[in-house]
């Protein structure tokens, strides 16, 4: 048999891909539930019988002049359906069954939010993931209750209240209704702005093309320090990640940037350099980008370390590496690199799905 050469990283990577599954009911909703299904399930043990027995001999009279006829298949076909009808209803007598199903049809999906960071005069995306199935227009809430259970719930202050929801019949215009009392109004204007650029951000993020703002219920937002605000288009420039070192979160973060590359592989080569204002470029000089190819939905990059590299700023080079290739359309990236098997938690060699978005760690970075 052929030897699996698996570390540790290669392991926690492949659990990181399995579901999640996480029951948030409160007790007394699943104790209620529990009871409603113990005593109808009681009730069926006792009256089931005799109703079953009743309706035997009823329809023994009615069918007994035709039970030497052959059946008909689509009555066939339709009396199988019953009894698959009667067997699925047979599963709510059982509370356990009841609970494991609901359970296991529980979605895992993820939210992308923007958040404020006044000390370097950016958004840091964060991703967060949401336990249940959510609309469209309810992930913000639920990514937000997650965030304000973080250490991050300082900076998700600033979107508290705010719902933003693609509008009917266009899912490109997303319409954002900020209540008259929140504090953006009386803030001053670079808070303003990053508010702004949160706001735009989080409705790239999730596929908005452009934005009307709300005060309530009329339209147009009377920003203080800023001025009016009505509509906004998003920018829909690909971008490319960097590193930024100097967040206020206390922990390096990966931050998009808008970038002029035509190509995943320009943007690749774009990596090596920094950015401007703060941000690293995302692959250190130590390793060289021997090789890009991307075909289809699919790209291969090789990387040729000339020196060795701290773990986790090899993880967030494949990270910034593999958020660049969603920019691009792209939906999986096998990764190679000199002498290893893995970079941080991927696995080289192998197809590694593009994540949804950057800097989860930060969710449990400082404790909850």
């Amino acid at each position: 048999m052929k030897k699996l050469n698996w570390n540790e990283r290669c392991i926690q990577h492949g659990l990181e891909q399995l579901p999640v599954v996480k029951d948030r009911r409160a007790k007394e909703d699943i104790y209620e539930r529990l009871e409603r299904a113990r005593r109808a399930a009681r009730w069926k043990r006792r009256w089931l019988p005799a109703v079953a027995s009743a309706a035997v001999l009823v329809a023994a009279a009615f069918a007994a002049p035709r039970l030497i006829i052959p059946e008909p298949a689509d009555k066939q076909v339709a009396s199988s359906s019953a009894v698959q009808t009667w067997r699925a209803n047979d599963v709510s007598s059982h509370p356990e069954a009841m609970m494991a199903t609901e359970v296991s049809n529980e979605a895992v999906s993820k939210a992308v939010i923007a958040l404020p960071d006044r000390k370097i005069g950016m958004v840091v995306p964060v991703v967060v993931p949401l336990f249940g199935r959510f609309a469209l227009e309810e992930r913000l809430t639920a990514a937000l209750d997650e965030l304000n259970r973080s250490s991050l719930r300082s900076a998700a202050k600033w979107l508290d209240g705010i719902t933003m929801a693609p509008e009917a019949g266009d899912r490109g215009t997303w319409a954002v209704r900020v209540p008259a009392d929140h504090r953006i109004f009386t803030a001053d204007r670079e808070e303003q702005q990053l508010f702004f650029m949160a706001v735009v951000e989080t409705v790239r993020q999730m596929g908005g093309q452009n934005i009307r703002f709300f005060t309530g219920a009329e339209e147009g937002l009377d920003l203080s320090a800023s001025g009016p605000l009505k509509t906004t288009k998003v920018d829909q420039q690909k971008r490319i990640y960097y590193i930024n070192r100097l967040s206020s979160f206390g922990h390096a973060v990966l931050i998009s940037v808008p970038s002029s590359a035509r190509s995943f592989s320009e943007a690749v080569q774009r990596m090596k350099k920094p950015g401007g204002r703060g941000l690293e470029p995302a692959i250190p000089p130590e390793v060289k980008v021997d090789h890009v190819h991307a075909s289809g939905r699919h790209a291969t990059v090789s990387l040729r370390f000339s020196a060795s590299l701290d773990a986790a700023d090899a993880a967030r080079m494949a990270e910034a590496i593999l958020l660049t290739a969603k920019e691009f359309g792209l939906l999986e990236v096998t990764l190679a690199a000199n002498g290893r098997s893995s970079i941080g938690p991927y696995p080289l060699g192998e197809r590694i799905k593009v994540p949804a978005g950057p800097n989860e760690e930060l969710l449990t970075a400082g404790g909850r």
